[in-house]
């Protein structure tokens, strides 16, 4: 017989739900207080964490206590799963919407809840919810002594002798353990048939809570929970819920809400919605996003008084409930659509015997589905074989090569496989033929493949939207491909196309024809989807968004890895959103022209005062990998000096700092930037790597090599990094010697065990190819790799004591390797100057740092973002150098200019508006604060000589002017229609 009480108490979910709200806030969004110092606020914050414990150990009892009305509680699966799916979505909606973010395992635990051990206490909670009606069963026919002996037996076994001596004796260390869970939803079976009766007496069950609630303050006092508890894993005996003191209390406050409930609000709380709102509470404080949320942006201060923080508390919690109530009302309507309805009925199990026939059924859910899981498997093969074709172009083919692939690169490949999908969908719903969109979608994949490893093999590269340019010389990039390969391919294409006009003749029944409307509005839905791969780099857009989601990483800096980690798709994708630079106002072809006279003119007044054109000159421009003084990191000092030579030596030369846009990383944007005199701060935040996502598109592109007869490029590695091979060649270097070019290098000694050419064997390279020309003028770039990240202890000398708080503990061998490195360098650099100035021809160097070693504490940045992004520079002339100034703060499209003037050389009007800009103007660059990573580019900043921001409108007239001439100059070459770029080109001895 059903107690007459039980469909009363519907008002105790919303308790339970209000205490697992309370306790995940407190747990998520609060920094535990400790006991030294906070007092009061540590035993309320502990009290209430304890108290509000207790929500899930009710909601379990209460299961338990209703279980006799859940007859059939399996037929409820169906929806509780729904919900589940309903809420994961409305999390990754929010975190979307509120923080622009949330990640791919936030969908795929959505569908694989109980693997991914997402949601513990729910699934062992939904075993004892469906075992309910034969444990009420089986009770039902106990008598009362035995039911008694039952309940006594659990309390001693399950509650007592595990809080003797605080072990886990039958495994429970969590309040979401399975045989936890299982006792108290007996005991909730139990306390219906009229037992625990002390429990259900209203002044025991406050005795009860009163002795538990002085004994939790009392050991929170005397036995404090030590700093380092996690306040959601609570032990010890006195606190953790499935323990004798909290377990009782648990008890005692479900026994009170009995008695009131029955009494006082009988029948006024008789709602299902009650139960629902419950379980989407725990859905809720389930989601990883939330949590992650609460603990990060939602956080609340520990530094908040007593009154404000209680306050910032409950305001959280009671928005919670409003929102999960509105959550719970809106699925509630929802459910009642006949369609959702037809859909859940599906997955609904009517009877207790259907979990036999479970393989049937999940045989059924296949056979009805199986077209959509055929195109999920070519998807995930086709993408497999893409990557495996990028990485056999260097690696041989191996098992080990696709394990590695898919441990690495699981995210992307889940992207790779939803967009071959949607691709596959849009044809199919365009043709309304199942099999020869398949079979198209899958030869298109496989196209891309063979087209990949075969750019990769060629170029270094892999295919980038510039290449569609090259479909109108189909025929001569035909010729440059083995004929056994276009044969194969033409073959692979015809095969295709035969067995899916066989598939689609023979197979037509299974064909799920549509009607034109779910067509026409499924070619509109895929079409929108793939409208954003226009959008993938617009920083918190959703095609952003998602694409972080998925661990998509941008590789710009080295495309042939962006292809193998991110798919050669995703890859091209990620090269179509790049917006160049933004137009300037005032852009026509008419003030471009005026502009180039303009500084024709100046280039005359300049020339005027300079003596020398380049015959027979050598300009030499060394950028020293991760060089940098490293007594001028903040918080860190170095003795002896570990560059006496450079020291000295910039203060007998042109000399300074200069304004790196990177740090740790983002060499070749020095690079670009020097060797054309534009600034990387005038491009677009998009345009993260001028080598890979602007030179190969540019019709020309002037640079500094223009100037020269002779051209050289240096980079003792290899070139497969920031496509180097193509952008020199397009800049004019006549040869480019790299490890493994056929320009051999002479020199690739190495110090200790370090893997990178040493320095000293660089600078042996240049002198070499200095001497080697006698009378063109000359120009040689340099990239060194010696002081090249990791620091793994290369040297065994190490003589440079280190102090100072810059750097965690774990980074000392690692800055010790460092500044041994920059030794070496100071070392060689001193011989090479010495053998510059035995040669009988002007020779002019430009030589500066990169970049900072990414070595130092990243709250340093927050501090010193200047600090931390300048570099060391000077500007020799081994004759006499013109002018003598130290300490000027530069940015890397000022060095032509400075070694023109260095060497007193004339100018070209191109180069005469790099001088007045280089002369004229703070130092531009990337705002420091926002590049630490490398990862985007950020606003243009001025950095003016005492290091300091300074603002665009702090500028007078005249340098807003110069400034505004410089950025048309700059956006006609590089995004215009390139008015100025024959101009740009011109040499000096043209004039």
């Amino acid at each position: 017989m059903i107690n007459k009480n039980v469909k009363s108490i519907s008002f105790i979910p919303l308790v339970a739900s209000f205490l697992i709200l309370m306790h995940y806030i407190l747990v998520s969004a609060v920094t535990p207080p400790t006991n030294t110092g906070i007092g009061f606020r540590y035993l309320f914050y502990w009290l209430l964490v304890i108290l509000s414990s207790t929500g899930t150990n009710i909601l379990v009892l209460y299961l338990g206590y209703v279980a006799k009305l859940n007859r059939k509680p399996w037929e409820k699966i169906g929806r509780i799963a729904s919900y589940f799916v309903a809420i994961n979505i409305v999390g990754v909606i929010w975190g979307v919407i509120f923080f622009q973010s949330f990640a791919a395992k936030d969908l795929w635990q959505t569908f694989f809840p109980i693997s991914s051990n997402q949601v513990p206490f729910a699934a062992s909670l939904l075993i004892w919810y469906v075992l309910g009606p034969f444990i009420v069963e089986i009770t039902t026919k106990l008598n009362h002594n035995v039911q008694n002996s039952i309940i006594l037996f659990l309390v001693w076994f399950v509650i007592v002798l595990p809080f003797l001596f605080v072990k886990p004796l039958w495994g429970i260390t969590t309040a979401d353990n399975f045989i936890w869970i299982g006792t108290l939803f007996i005991f909730g079976v139990f306390i219906s048939n009229n037992n625990f009766n002390l429990i259900l007496k209203y002044k025991f069950s406050i005795l009860v809570i009163c002795i538990s609630t002085i004994l939790i303050i009392f050991f929170l006092q005397y036995n404090p929970i030590s700093n380092t508890q996690n306040a959601n894993e609570l032990s010890g005996r006195f606190f953790a819920n499935y323990l004798l003191n909290v377990a009782f209390l648990s008890l005692a406050i479900f026994g009170m809400l009995l008695h009131f409930l029955t009494k006082h609000w009988n029948r006024m709380f008789n709602k299902s919605w009650y139960n629902w709102f419950v379980l989407i509470t725990y859905f809720v404080t389930s989601l990883p996003i939330v949590s992650y949320r609460l603990g990060q942006s939602l956080h609340i201060d520990q530094n908040l008084d007593i009154a404000n923080w209680l306050k910032t508390v409950v305001l959280y919690t009671v928005v919670l409930v409003i929102s999960i109530g509105t959550i719970t009302y809106i699925l509630d309507e929802l459910y009642k659509i006949k369609a959702l309805k037809i859909i859940i009925d599906k997955i609904t199990i009517h009877n207790f015997s259907d979990f036999i026939y479970a393989p049937q059924f999940i045989f059924r859910i296949l056979s009805e589905n199986w077209h959509l899981l055929l195109v999920i498997f070519c998807g995930f093969i086709f993408t497999i074989v893409q990557m495996v074709c990028v990485a056999t172009v260097n690696d041989a083919f191996s098992l080990m090569m696709i394990r590695n692939i898919l441990i690495t690169c699981t995210n992307p490949i889940i992207l790779n496989i939803i967009i071959f999908s949607c691709f596959f969908t849009l044809l199919f719903s365009i043709t309304n033929r199942f099999w020869p969109s398949l079979f198209f979608t899958g030869g298109a994949s496989l196209l891309i493949a063979v087209a990949e490893f075969l750019k990769l093999n060629l170029r270094d590269e892999p295919i980038l939207p510039a290449d569609l340019s090259m479909v109108t010389a189909i025929t001569d990039i035909l010729n440059m491909i083995n004929p056994v390969i276009i044969i194969s391919a033409t073959i692979t294409i015809i095969l295709f196309a035969i067995i899916s006009i066989l598939l689609e003749k023979n197979l037509r029944n299974f064909n799920p024809h549509r009607s034109w409307r779910r067509r026409a509005i499924t070619v509109l839905a895929m079409l929108l989807f793939f409208s954003g791969s226009f959008f993938v780099n617009h920083k918190n857009s959703l095609p952003y968004i998602v694409f972080k989601a998925f661990d998509v990483k941008t590789f710009f800096f080295d495309q042939p890895y962006g292809a193998l980690y991110n798919g050669p798709i995703i890859q091209f994708i990620n090269n179509l959103d790049v917006t160049i630079m933004d137009q300037p106002t005032g852009y026509s072809k008419v003030k471009i022209q005026s502009i180039m006279a303009k500084y024709d003119r100046q280039a005359k007044d300049i020339n005027k005062m300079r003596e020398n054109n380049l015959d027979n000159q050598t300009f030499i421009f060394i950028l020293s990998e991760s060089f940098s003084d490293p007594n001028r990191v903040p918080q860190m000092s170095v003795s002896p000096n570990p560059i006496p030579y450079l020291t000295s030596l910039k203060q007998q030369t042109n000399s300074g700092l200069m304004i790196s846009s990177g740090y740790g990383g983002g060499t070749a944007n020095m690079e670009w930037q020097s060797l054309t005199g534009l600034s990387l701060s005038n491009l677009s935040s998009t345009l993260l790597t001028p080598y890979t996502q602007l030179v190969p598109q540019q019709n020309i592109a002037p640079a500094f090599t223009d100037l020269f007869d002779s051209t050289v490029a240096i980079h003792p590695f290899n070139a497969s990094l920031y496509n180097r091979k193509q952008v020199f060649q397009k800049f004019g270097f006549q040869r480019f010697y790299y490890q493994g070019s056929k320009n051999k290098l002479s020199y690739q000694d190495r110090l200790g065990t370090s893997p990178y050419v040493s320095d000293s064997s660089a600078y042996h390279e240049t002198l070499r190819l200095i001497n080697k020309n006698q009378s063109n003028s000359q120009f040689i770039q340099i990239s060194t790799m010696q002081n090249h990240m990791p620091y793994t202890n290369y040297y065994k000398d190490k003589k440079f004591k280190i102090s100072g708080s810059a750097f965690d503990s774990a980074n000392t061998d690692s800055v010790q390797t460092y500044i041994q490195g920059v030794n070496h360098t100071d070392k060689a650099l001193k011989e090479f100057i010495k053998k510059l100035n035995k040669i009988n021809k002007p020779i002019t160097v430009v030589w500066y740092g990169d970049h900072l070693a990414s070595l130092y504490k990243s709250s340093l940045m927050d501090k010193y973002p200047i600090q931390l992004h300048e570099t060391d520079y000077f500007v020799y002339n081994n004759q006499k150098s013109k002018n003598v100034y130290s300490n000027r703060i530069v940015s890397p499209y000022s060095f032509p200019a400075l070694a023109l003037d260095t060497s007193n050389s004339k100018v070209t009007p191109f180069y005469a508006l790099i001088t007045r800009v280089a002369d004229n103007l703070p130092a531009m660059t990337i705002n420091p604060a926002t590049t630490e990573a490398n990862s985007t580019n950020g606003s243009n900043v001025f950095v003016g000589q005492n290091s300091e921001i300074i603002k665009y409108s702090a500028l007078s007239k005249q340098q807003k002017k110069l400034y505004h001439d410089y950025q048309l100059i700059q956006y006609d070459l590089v995004a215009g229609n390139q008015y100025s770029a024959k101009w740009a080109e011109q040499k000096i001895s043209d004039k």
